[in-house]
């Protein structure tokens, strides 16, 4: 069989690279779409803020014609100059359980940031790593909540094969509420260290409204930005980012699960839990239609009853007072207020943040599912 691999430039080819992954995870009881138009607004230069300072390559693997795998290369200049590398990303990665597709594209995207005069790449990166990243490589029997990726058991072994090498481990955390709600949970220890913490004042805590939403959500991006500025795989938002991303967590958040804690007026932490949108997401099968509405009623109980923590970070300078017991206490004290509500993922975590993982495990909170970013040196 006759296997090429293409870039995907005109606008056919861009749409058989959207559509590419509806036809790999046909019949996965677990995969759940992109929204088809977000998905093209986020590949697409000129539309979305983030290739302002980025480059990318689009390349389609057809077995006698037939679209078989997909990747992206790209390569992110306001990354690599915050961080001072020469980090080529691929991204967008799916294919068929065929080595010689997967390989090829590799290859492809390899040669393309070898030319663009990256020294390594790093992988999956959707397109960085302040969006989706990472190969799901264990818990794949488990759904995936809002915005976090999902592929089968075969997509590491492609991977792996092509020698990428793990760079950084992502962590998934299960809280559920059957557990919080045993008897003598939580243990004294936490009881004490939270009532002394409170007993202190030391801060105030406000959750966001429909009012103070988008101006929650600006305060929360740049203590989000001061907490992660070292890092691993981080840079900032750009302006016209932040606001992109403004604008679609207004249409989703629940502001009773947007928290900001506050020191003499100050912003100094905060967390933001997102709904679990993926059963409508599931539903709706990336394109809504004149159904939407009657699909969202149907998985409503479904949403509720899950939340992603999305956004969680403290200002360097008060990372020692106690604020993630505060912060963590706060989203406990709102599954305790919800009857409806089961479960809460913290997701993700890198597995080098020591200090988050353990408390976390103190809260009870279990791994879920473990995401890879793959690295590979790019050899003259």
């Amino acid at each position: 069989m006759t296997l090429s691999i293409i870039p995907a430039r005109s606008e056919l080819e861009t749409e058989i690279f959207v559509d590419l992954p509806f036809t790999i995870h046909a019949g996965s009881p677990l995969w759940v779409p992109s929204l088809v138009s977000q998905e093209r607004t986020l590949l697409t230069p000129g539309v979305h803020p983030f290739w302002e300072s980025a480059e990318r390559e689009l390349f389609l693997a057809l077995r006698d014609g037939r679209s078989v795998g997909r990747i992206a290369a790209i390569v992110d200049k306001k990354y690599n100059a915050y961080a001072g590398e020469w980090c080529g990303a691929f991204g967008f990665f799916e294919c068929e359980n065929d080595a010689g597709a997967a390989h090829a594209l590799l290859d492809a995207a390899r040669d393309w940031l070898a030319r663009a005069g990256m020294e390594f790449m790093r992988g999956p990166l959707n397109p960085s790593a302040n969006y989706t990243c990472g190969t799901l490589v264990d818990g794949f029997d488990k759904a995936p909540v809002v915005m976090m990726p999902w592929n089968p058991e075969y997509y590491p072994v492609l991977l792996e094969t092509w020698r990428l090498r793990k760079e950084q481990d992502l962590f998934a955390w299960l809280i559920e509420r059957r557990t919080i709600t045993m008897p003598g949970w939580p243990d004294a220890e936490i009881i004490r260290a939270l009532s002394a913490i409170k007993a202190e004042g030391r801060f105030t805590r406000r959750a966001s409204s429909k009012a103070t939403l988008a101006a929650d959500i600006r305060l929360m991006l740049d203590i989000y930005r001061q907490a992660w500025a070292d890092n691993w795989g981080f840079s900032p938002l750009s302006e016209r980012e932040a606001k992109e991303v403004v604008k679609e967590l207004k249409t989703i958040l629940n502001p009773d699960f947007f928290v900001l804690f506050f020191h003499n007026d100050e912003s100094v932490a905060g967390m933001v839990a997102l709904p679990d949108m993926n059963p409508l997401l599931k539903r709706l099968n990336g394109r809504p239609g004149i159904t939407a509405p009657w699909q969202w009623w149907r998985t409503r109980w479904q949403i509720r009853s899950g939340y992603r923590i999305m956004l969680f970070g403290i200002r360097p300078e008060y990372r020692l007072l106690g604020l993630p017991l505060l912060l963590l206490d706060y989203m406990l004290e709102k599954v305790r207020q919800n009857p409806w509500f089961q479960w809460v993922e913290g997701s993700w975590l890198l597995e080098d943040n020591t200090a988050i993982n353990d408390l976390l495990e103190d809260f009870s909170g279990t791994i879920s599912k473990r995401y890879r970013v793959y690295r590979r040196e790019i050899t003259p």
